[in-house]
């Protein structure tokens, strides 16, 4: 899992700091770009059988070990 090393720029689990800039952007922007992907990060972390709220519920538990 990039988000466990910070691979390629990720922020990593658990670090706040590396989490804050993106949690400015809002919930809709990290659900999109996490659904859809951005830059390096392939959509739905890389595996096309997710489905939108399971990549959400993804999205929230790498937030909620942010905090």
């Amino acid at each position: 899992m990039c988000h466990s090393t910070g691979m390629m720029n990720s922020p990593k689990l658990g670090n706040a700091t590396d989490w804050a800039p993106r949690i400015e952007k809002g919930m809709d922007t990290l659900y999109s770009n996490a659904i859809n992907g951005l830059n390096m990060m392939p959509a739905r972390g890389g595996n096309p059988n997710l489905s939108d709220d399971e990549v959400k519920a993804a999205v929230d538990y790498m937030l909620s070990e942010a905090q």
